[in-house]
Protein backbone atom coordinates (compact mmCIF):
# COMPACT_ATOMS: atom_id res chain seq x y z
CA UNK A 1 0.00 0.00 0.00
CA UNK A 2 1.50 3.55 -1.05
CA UNK A 3 1.75 6.40 1.50
CA UNK A 4 -0.33 9.29 0.30
CA UNK A 5 1.02 12.72 0.22
CA UNK A 6 -1.46 13.59 2.61
CA UNK A 7 0.73 11.96 5.55
CA UNK A 8 3.09 14.87 4.73
CA UNK A 9 3.17 18.21 6.48
CA UNK A 10 1.94 21.44 4.38
CA UNK A 11 3.55 25.15 4.27
CA UNK A 12 7.03 23.53 3.96
CA UNK A 13 10.32 25.87 2.45
CA UNK A 14 11.56 24.24 -0.82
CA UNK A 15 14.04 21.81 0.66
CA UNK A 16 11.97 20.70 2.92
CA UNK A 17 9.44 19.37 0.58
CA UNK A 18 12.34 17.88 -1.65
CA UNK A 19 13.15 15.70 1.86
CA UNK A 20 9.15 15.01 1.63
CA UNK A 21 9.34 13.82 -1.52
CA UNK A 22 12.47 11.81 -1.42
CA UNK A 23 10.96 10.01 1.45
CA UNK A 24 7.55 9.74 0.28
CA UNK A 25 9.37 7.91 -2.93
CA UNK A 26 11.22 5.88 -1.16
CA UNK A 27 8.13 4.17 1.09
CA UNK A 28 6.53 3.74 -2.38
CA UNK A 29 9.49 1.73 -3.07
CA UNK A 30 10.42 4.10 -5.90
CA UNK A 31 13.72 5.82 -7.06
CA UNK A 32 14.16 9.32 -8.15
CA UNK A 33 15.33 9.91 -11.55
CA UNK A 34 18.50 11.75 -10.66
CA UNK A 35 20.27 9.47 -8.15
CA UNK A 36 22.30 13.09 -6.56
CA UNK A 37 18.32 13.79 -5.17
CA UNK A 38 19.07 11.29 -2.42
CA UNK A 39 21.16 13.38 -1.07
CA UNK A 40 19.03 15.16 0.95
CA UNK A 41 18.66 12.00 3.39
CA UNK A 42 22.22 12.88 5.05
CA UNK A 43 22.06 13.98 8.21
CA UNK A 44 18.14 13.07 8.19
CA UNK A 45 15.85 14.64 10.74
CA UNK A 46 14.08 12.83 13.02
CA UNK A 47 10.65 13.22 11.80
CA UNK A 48 11.49 11.90 8.42
CA UNK A 49 13.59 9.11 9.69
CA UNK A 50 10.55 7.96 11.89
CA UNK A 51 8.05 8.30 8.44
CA UNK A 52 11.06 5.78 6.77
CA UNK A 53 10.69 4.03 10.28
CA UNK A 54 7.12 3.09 10.22
CA UNK A 55 7.53 2.23 6.55
CA UNK A 56 10.70 0.49 6.72
CA UNK A 57 9.61 -3.69 7.34
CA UNK A 58 7.75 -3.24 4.17
CA UNK A 59 10.09 -2.25 1.80
CA UNK A 60 11.35 -5.32 0.15
CA UNK A 61 14.81 -6.22 0.32
CA UNK A 62 15.61 -5.90 -3.16
CA UNK A 63 15.05 -2.13 -2.95
CA UNK A 64 16.51 -1.86 0.09
CA UNK A 65 19.62 -3.23 -1.20
CA UNK A 66 19.23 -0.64 -3.93
CA UNK A 67 18.91 2.30 -2.01
CA UNK A 68 21.63 0.96 0.89
CA UNK A 69 23.95 0.66 -2.40
CA UNK A 70 22.92 3.82 -3.66
CA UNK A 71 23.53 6.04 -0.49
CA UNK A 72 27.03 4.07 0.22
CA UNK A 73 28.27 5.28 -3.11
CA UNK A 74 26.97 8.82 -2.67
CA UNK A 75 28.96 8.48 0.83
CA UNK A 76 32.39 7.71 -1.11
CA UNK A 77 32.45 10.15 -3.51
CA UNK A 78 31.70 12.68 -1.08
CA UNK A 79 32.78 12.60 3.11
CA UNK A 80 30.43 15.03 4.12
CA UNK A 81 27.56 13.07 3.69
CA UNK A 82 26.02 10.93 6.41
CA UNK A 83 23.73 8.59 5.96
CA UNK A 84 24.42 6.93 9.47
CA UNK A 85 20.63 7.16 10.74
CA UNK A 86 19.24 4.74 7.73
CA UNK A 87 22.68 2.56 8.09
CA UNK A 88 21.68 2.05 11.52
CA UNK A 89 17.89 1.74 10.27
CA UNK A 90 19.17 -1.01 7.95
CA UNK A 91 22.04 -2.96 10.24
CA UNK A 92 18.77 -5.01 12.19
CA UNK A 93 17.18 -6.11 9.01
CA UNK A 94 16.03 -9.28 8.19
CA UNK A 95 17.50 -9.77 4.58
CA UNK A 96 21.75 -10.63 5.04
CA UNK A 97 22.90 -8.51 2.61
CA UNK A 98 21.01 -5.26 3.51
CA UNK A 99 22.67 -5.89 6.59
CA UNK A 100 25.94 -6.35 5.51
CA UNK A 101 25.50 -2.93 2.88
CA UNK A 102 24.30 -1.13 6.46
CA UNK A 103 27.62 -2.43 8.14
CA UNK A 104 30.19 -1.21 5.49
CA UNK A 105 27.82 2.44 5.45
CA UNK A 106 28.52 2.80 9.16
CA UNK A 107 32.05 1.58 8.44
CA UNK A 108 32.43 5.23 5.84
CA UNK A 109 31.31 6.93 8.96
CA UNK A 110 34.77 5.79 10.47
CA UNK A 111 33.13 6.99 14.08
CA UNK A 112 34.02 5.21 17.49
CA UNK A 113 30.69 5.41 18.95
CA UNK A 114 29.76 2.28 16.24
CA UNK A 115 32.26 0.16 17.77
CA UNK A 116 30.47 -1.15 20.75
CA UNK A 117 27.12 -1.86 18.42
CA UNK A 118 29.63 -3.76 15.69
CA UNK A 119 31.13 -5.69 18.74
CA UNK A 120 28.23 -6.95 19.66
CA UNK A 121 26.53 -7.34 16.20
CA UNK A 122 29.99 -9.43 15.66
CA UNK A 123 29.41 -11.69 18.54
CA UNK A 124 25.52 -12.38 17.70
CA UNK A 125 24.53 -12.02 13.83
CA UNK A 126 23.14 -15.00 12.79
CA UNK A 127 25.30 -14.68 9.54
CA UNK A 128 28.69 -15.63 8.53
CA UNK A 129 29.31 -13.47 5.79
CA UNK A 130 27.36 -10.02 7.89
CA UNK A 131 30.42 -10.79 11.14
CA UNK A 132 33.02 -11.40 8.76
CA UNK A 133 31.84 -7.59 7.06
CA UNK A 134 31.80 -6.52 10.21
CA UNK A 135 35.46 -7.90 11.57
CA UNK A 136 36.57 -6.03 7.74
CA UNK A 137 35.28 -2.50 9.21
CA UNK A 138 36.38 -2.82 12.45
CA UNK A 139 39.85 -3.17 11.24
CA UNK A 140 40.12 0.58 10.38
CA UNK A 141 39.32 1.08 14.15
CA UNK A 142 42.06 -0.91 14.75
CA UNK A 143 44.51 0.96 12.98
CA UNK A 144 43.31 3.78 14.63
CA UNK A 145 43.89 1.84 18.32
CA UNK A 146 47.52 1.62 17.63
CA UNK A 147 47.73 5.48 16.40
CA UNK A 148 45.92 6.15 20.40
CA UNK A 149 42.88 7.41 18.84
CA UNK A 150 40.50 5.55 20.65
CA UNK A 151 39.73 5.19 24.46
CA UNK A 152 40.80 2.43 27.09
CA UNK A 153 37.16 1.24 26.68
CA UNK A 154 36.87 1.31 23.44
CA UNK A 155 40.23 0.08 22.69
CA UNK A 156 39.99 -3.20 24.72
CA UNK A 157 36.38 -4.11 24.03
CA UNK A 158 37.34 -3.90 20.04
CA UNK A 159 40.59 -6.40 20.88
CA UNK A 160 38.92 -8.76 22.92
CA UNK A 161 36.17 -9.06 20.82
CA UNK A 162 38.18 -9.73 17.68
CA UNK A 163 40.33 -12.40 19.84
CA UNK A 164 37.30 -13.77 21.17
CA UNK A 165 36.56 -14.50 17.11
CA UNK A 166 39.58 -15.84 16.21
CA UNK A 167 39.69 -17.86 19.34
CA UNK A 168 36.10 -19.86 18.69
CA UNK A 169 37.07 -22.62 17.15
CA UNK A 170 33.39 -23.34 16.15
CA UNK A 171 33.51 -19.76 14.53
CA UNK A 172 33.34 -19.66 11.04
CA UNK A 173 36.46 -19.52 8.95
CA UNK A 174 36.28 -16.87 7.06
CA UNK A 175 34.96 -14.85 10.19
CA UNK A 176 38.03 -15.64 11.89
CA UNK A 177 40.65 -15.37 8.98
CA UNK A 178 39.06 -11.76 8.64
CA UNK A 179 39.28 -11.00 12.69
CA UNK A 180 42.81 -11.73 12.29
CA UNK A 181 43.48 -9.70 9.67
CA UNK A 182 42.21 -6.68 11.20
CA UNK A 183 44.03 -7.57 14.69
CA UNK A 184 47.41 -7.26 12.22
CA UNK A 185 47.99 -3.85 12.38
CA UNK A 186 48.15 -3.49 16.49
CA UNK A 187 51.61 -3.81 17.34
CA UNK A 188 51.18 -5.82 20.55
CA UNK A 189 53.24 -8.77 21.44
CA UNK A 190 50.18 -11.04 21.84
CA UNK A 191 48.65 -10.65 18.34
CA UNK A 192 52.61 -10.83 16.44
CA UNK A 193 51.91 -14.44 18.53
CA UNK A 194 48.69 -15.11 17.31
CA UNK A 195 49.70 -14.37 13.81
CA UNK A 196 52.84 -16.50 14.10
CA UNK A 197 50.70 -19.61 15.40
CA UNK A 198 48.11 -18.90 12.47
CA UNK A 199 50.71 -18.61 9.72
CA UNK A 200 52.51 -22.07 11.30
CA UNK A 201 49.32 -24.36 12.63
CA UNK A 202 45.98 -23.11 11.18
CA UNK A 203 43.95 -23.91 8.29
CA UNK A 204 44.58 -22.42 4.83
CA UNK A 205 41.96 -19.69 5.71
CA UNK A 206 44.33 -18.39 8.48
CA UNK A 207 47.48 -19.12 7.10
CA UNK A 208 46.37 -16.60 4.21
CA UNK A 209 44.82 -14.00 6.70
CA UNK A 210 48.40 -14.31 8.87
CA UNK A 211 49.77 -13.31 5.59
CA UNK A 212 48.37 -10.56 5.40
CA UNK A 213 48.07 -9.30 8.61
CA UNK A 214 51.75 -9.79 8.54
CA UNK A 215 51.67 -6.71 5.93
CA UNK A 216 49.44 -4.87 7.72
CA UNK A 217 51.78 -4.78 10.63
CA UNK A 218 54.05 -2.61 9.42
CA UNK A 219 56.69 -5.24 10.45
CA UNK A 220 60.03 -5.92 8.88
CA UNK A 221 60.29 -8.86 11.05
CA UNK A 222 57.86 -10.43 8.46
CA UNK A 223 59.82 -9.61 5.27
CA UNK A 224 61.75 -12.93 5.15
CA UNK A 225 58.61 -14.94 5.66
CA UNK A 226 56.58 -13.10 3.05
CA UNK A 227 59.28 -13.60 0.43
CA UNK A 228 59.91 -17.40 1.31
CA UNK A 229 56.04 -17.64 0.40
CA UNK A 230 56.71 -16.15 -3.06
CA UNK A 231 57.37 -20.16 -3.93
CA UNK A 232 54.51 -21.65 -2.36
CA UNK A 233 52.40 -23.89 -4.85
CA UNK A 234 49.40 -22.10 -3.76
CA UNK A 235 48.79 -18.87 -6.01
CA UNK A 236 46.57 -17.49 -3.57
CA UNK A 237 49.22 -17.71 -0.67
CA UNK A 238 51.91 -15.90 -3.37
CA UNK A 239 49.70 -13.30 -4.09
CA UNK A 240 48.82 -12.39 -0.39
CA UNK A 241 52.57 -12.48 0.14
CA UNK A 242 53.20 -10.30 -2.48
CA UNK A 243 50.62 -8.00 -1.44
CA UNK A 244 51.97 -7.93 2.23
CA UNK A 245 55.51 -7.16 1.27
CA UNK A 246 54.13 -4.03 -0.69
CA UNK A 247 52.57 -2.76 2.36
CA UNK A 248 55.54 -3.09 4.29
CA UNK A 249 57.32 -0.26 2.02
CA UNK A 250 60.51 -2.26 2.17
CA UNK A 251 63.38 -1.76 -0.73
CA UNK A 252 64.17 -5.21 -0.23
CA UNK A 253 60.95 -6.78 -1.36
CA UNK A 254 61.80 -5.28 -4.68
CA UNK A 255 63.82 -7.73 -6.47
CA UNK A 256 62.03 -10.54 -5.14
CA UNK A 257 58.69 -8.96 -6.18
CA UNK A 258 60.29 -8.42 -9.75
CA UNK A 259 60.77 -12.72 -9.84
CA UNK A 260 56.91 -13.12 -9.48
CA UNK A 261 55.98 -10.91 -12.68
CA UNK A 262 56.50 -13.71 -14.73
CA UNK A 263 54.05 -15.72 -12.15
CA UNK A 264 52.14 -18.26 -14.54
CA UNK A 265 48.90 -16.96 -12.38
CA UNK A 266 47.83 -13.36 -13.38
CA UNK A 267 46.14 -12.73 -9.58
CA UNK A 268 50.00 -13.38 -8.55
CA UNK A 269 51.31 -10.90 -11.17
CA UNK A 270 48.96 -8.11 -10.45
CA UNK A 271 49.48 -8.15 -6.66
CA UNK A 272 53.50 -8.07 -7.75
CA UNK A 273 53.00 -4.89 -9.85
CA UNK A 274 50.61 -3.15 -7.19
CA UNK A 275 52.99 -3.76 -4.35
CA UNK A 276 55.58 -2.49 -6.53
CA UNK A 277 53.59 0.67 -7.06
CA UNK A 278 53.71 0.69 -3.10
CA UNK A 279 57.04 0.64 -2.41
CA UNK A 280 57.32 3.58 -4.94
CA UNK A 281 61.13 3.88 -5.12
CA UNK A 282 63.68 4.34 -8.31
CA UNK A 283 64.02 0.73 -8.91
CA UNK A 284 60.16 -0.31 -8.28
CA UNK A 285 60.00 2.30 -11.28
CA UNK A 286 62.29 0.99 -13.47
CA UNK A 287 60.73 -2.22 -13.05
CA UNK A 288 57.32 -1.28 -13.81
CA UNK A 289 58.45 0.87 -16.83
CA UNK A 290 60.38 -1.81 -18.35
CA UNK A 291 57.17 -4.40 -18.10
CA UNK A 292 54.89 -1.31 -19.85
CA UNK A 293 57.36 -1.30 -22.36
CA UNK A 294 57.98 -5.42 -23.19
CA UNK A 295 53.75 -6.90 -22.35
CA UNK A 296 51.37 -7.07 -24.78
CA UNK A 297 48.92 -7.86 -22.10
CA UNK A 298 46.15 -5.09 -21.78
CA UNK A 299 44.87 -5.59 -18.24
CA UNK A 300 48.48 -5.70 -17.46
CA UNK A 301 49.34 -2.87 -18.76
CA UNK A 302 46.46 -1.14 -17.22
CA UNK A 303 47.96 -2.35 -13.90
CA UNK A 304 51.24 -1.25 -14.31
CA UNK A 305 50.44 2.36 -15.55
CA UNK A 306 48.35 2.83 -12.49
CA UNK A 307 51.12 1.44 -10.30
CA UNK A 308 53.76 4.02 -12.18
CA UNK A 309 51.31 6.57 -11.28
CA UNK A 310 51.59 5.88 -7.90
CA UNK A 311 55.15 5.87 -7.59
CA UNK A 312 55.61 8.85 -9.30
CA UNK A 313 52.36 10.15 -7.10
CA UNK A 314 54.58 9.48 -3.93
CA UNK A 315 57.60 11.12 -5.42
CA UNK A 316 56.05 14.26 -6.36
CA UNK A 317 56.68 17.04 -3.80
CA UNK A 318 53.87 19.08 -4.79
CA UNK A 319 52.88 20.96 -1.87
CA UNK A 320 56.92 21.92 -1.15
CA UNK A 321 58.27 22.89 -4.23
CA UNK A 322 54.94 24.78 -5.31
CA UNK A 323 54.07 22.02 -8.24
CA UNK A 324 50.77 22.70 -9.57
CA UNK A 325 48.15 19.98 -10.51
CA UNK A 326 49.12 20.13 -14.11
CA UNK A 327 52.12 19.57 -13.53
CA UNK A 328 51.91 16.41 -12.09
CA UNK A 329 49.54 15.25 -14.84
CA UNK A 330 51.97 16.12 -17.77
CA UNK A 331 54.72 14.58 -15.84
CA UNK A 332 52.42 11.06 -14.82
CA UNK A 333 52.03 11.54 -18.56
CA UNK A 334 55.51 11.28 -19.45
CA UNK A 335 56.25 8.45 -17.31
CA UNK A 336 53.78 6.57 -18.45
CA UNK A 337 55.31 7.10 -22.25
CA UNK A 338 58.63 5.57 -20.61
CA UNK A 339 60.21 9.54 -21.22
CA UNK A 340 61.70 11.86 -18.89
CA UNK A 341 60.61 14.57 -17.42
CA UNK A 342 63.06 17.14 -19.35
CA UNK A 343 62.75 18.19 -22.75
Amino acid sequence: MNVDDHQFDENLTASEVMIEEIVLMICNQEFPTNNDDLRVLSNIQDSYLQKLTLEWEKITPIFAQQLLARLEQLATEDALLDFHKIFLLAIAHTDTAVRILAVRGLGLEEQPRYIKLLCRYLENDSAASVRAEIADVLGQWVVSMEFGLLSEEDAEELQATLTGRIDDFEEDEEVRGRALEALGALSDEDIGELIGESYELGSHRLRVAAIRAMGRSASETWLQILIFNFDDEDSEIRAAAATAAGSLLMDDAVTPLAMLLDDSEIDVQVAAIQALGEIANDESEKILIRLKNETLNSEIIKVVEESIAQVHLMDTPVLDQGISIDDVSESNSNILDGRSGDQ
